[in-house]
C-alpha cells in the first residue's frame, strides 16, 4: 500500500519540494541581503534603543526594499495552489476513472485506503507549509521591525501560523470537495470558490472582531503618542466639544502654537474647546492571540471536512 501510495503522489511530493527550494533560494538571497543593510544600517539598534527618531533610517530602509514587499501578496495563492492541485484530485480522480474499485477488491479497506493516502498528503503538507512559515517569518523579520505593519491584513496572513492552517483547510477542502462531487475539475472549481470565499470573509469581517478593540481617548496635545506602533488601527476621529467629528486640522487653527506658546497655554486652550482623540485598534501585543484563533478556527474547519470525507466514503460511495 505505501508503495502505491508514493508511486501515485510521487509528483506532488517532488513538485512540492522543488517549489519550497525555488522559493527558498529567492527568500533566503533577499533576506540575508535584508538583514544585513537593517543591521548594518543602524536600524536595528535605533529601534532597539526607543531613544532616537528612526524616520529617516526606516524611510531610507522601506524604499529600497519597497520592491521586495510587493512579492507578499503573491505567496498568499500558495494554500489555494495545494487544494486544488493536490486536494481535489486525490480522490476525485480515483472516483472519476473508478480505479477506486481495483483497490477494494485486492483486500484493502476503504478506511485503510482512505486513511494511508490521507495521512501521506497530510504529512507531506505539513512538512511543506511548516518550512515555508518559518522561512517567510524570518524572511519579513526586518520589514515587520521597520514598519511595524505585521498585524495589518495581507501582511498578518502570510507568517506564524496562519500559513500551515491555510494550507492544510484548502488541502482538505479539496479532499472532500473531490469525494463529494466525485470529478476533478468541478471539485477544483469548488476548491477554488470556497477557500478563497471564506479567506475573504475571515479577514474582512470576523477577524477584527476576534477580541474586543481598544478604545483609547486622549486630548490631542503636541506630542501626544498618535501611532500606536504594529497596532491594527480601525479608526482615529478627533471631537469637538459638541461631540462632532472634525478635521485634526481644526485643532491647531483653533489653538495656534503662535498665540500659545507654552505648553500649559496650549493644553488650556484645547481643553477649554473640549477637543478629544478617539482611536478604535487591536494593539500589537494581541498578534499571536489573533494567529492561534484564526489558526485554530481554519484547522477546526479542516478536521471537519476529514471527517465529512471519512463518513461519504464509508456510507455514501458505492
Amino acid at each position: 500500500m505505501s508503495w502505491l501510495i508514493w508511486r501515485q503522489h510521487r509528483q506532488q511530493a517532488l513538485s512540492g519540494a522543488i517549489t519550497l527550494a525555488l522559493l527558498a533560494v529567492l527568500l533566503l538571497l533577499t533576506g540575508l541581503h535584508m538583514h544585513s543593510v537593517f543591521n548594518d544600517s543602524g536600524l536595528g539598534r535605533c529601534l532597539v534603543s526607543r531613544h532616537h527618531d528612526c524616520g529617516n533610517l526606516q524611510s531610507a530602509f522601506e524604499s529600497r526594499f519597497s520592491t521586495l514587499r510587493q512579492l507578499v501578496p503573491f505567496f498568499m495563492a500558495l494554500p489555494a495552489l495545494l487544494g486544488l492541485f493536490w486536494g481535489a484530485p486525490v480522490i476525485g480522480r480515483e472516483l472519476e476513472q473508478a480505479t477506486h474499485l481495483f483497490v477494494w477488491t485486492q483486500g484493502v479497506t476503504r478506511l485503510r485506503w482512505l486513511s494511508s493516502k490521507l495521512a501521506a498528503l497530510l504529512a507531506l503538507t505539513f512538512v511543506l507549509t511548516v518550512s515555508y512559515a518559518l522561512l517567510i517569518s524570518w524572511w519579513l523579520g526586518p520589514l515587520n521591525r521597520s514598519t511595524g505593519d505585521r498585524f495589518q491584513p495581507g501582511i498578518f496572513d502570510q507568517q506564524g501560523l496562519v500559513p500551515v492552517a491555510y494550507a492544510v483547510f484548502a488541502l482538505a477542502l479539496g479532499i472532500a470537495a473531490g469525494a463529494v462531487l466525485r470529478r476533478t475539475m468541478p471539485a477544483m472549481a469548488a476548491t477554488l470558490v470556497g477557500f478563497v470565499g471564506l479567506r475573504i470573509l475571515v479577514a474582512s469581517l470576523a477577524r477584527r472582531h476576534f477580541t474586543a478593540p481598544v478604545k483609547s481617548t486622549y486630548v490631542p496635545l503636541p506630542g501626544a503618542d498618535v501611532t500606536h506602533p504594529g497596532a491594527w488601527v480601525f479608526s482615529q476621529h478627533t471631537y469637538d466639544s459638541a461631540g462632532r467629528v472634525v478635521s485634526p486640522f481644526d485643532v491647531p487653527s483653533t489653538c495656534p502654537p503662535t498665540l500659545h506658546p507654552t505648553t500649559a497655554a496650549l493644553d488650556r486652550c484645547i481643553r477649554a474647546h473640549g477637543f478629544l482623540n478617539t482611536d478604535v485598534y487591536q494593539p500589537a501585543s494581541r498578534f499571536w492571540l489573533f494567529q492561534g484563533i484564526e489558526a485554530a478556527l481554519f484547522g477546526g474547519l479542516a478536521v471537519a471536512l476529514l471527517a465529512l470525507t471519512f463518513w461519504w466514503v464509508r456510507r455514501r460511495l458505492a
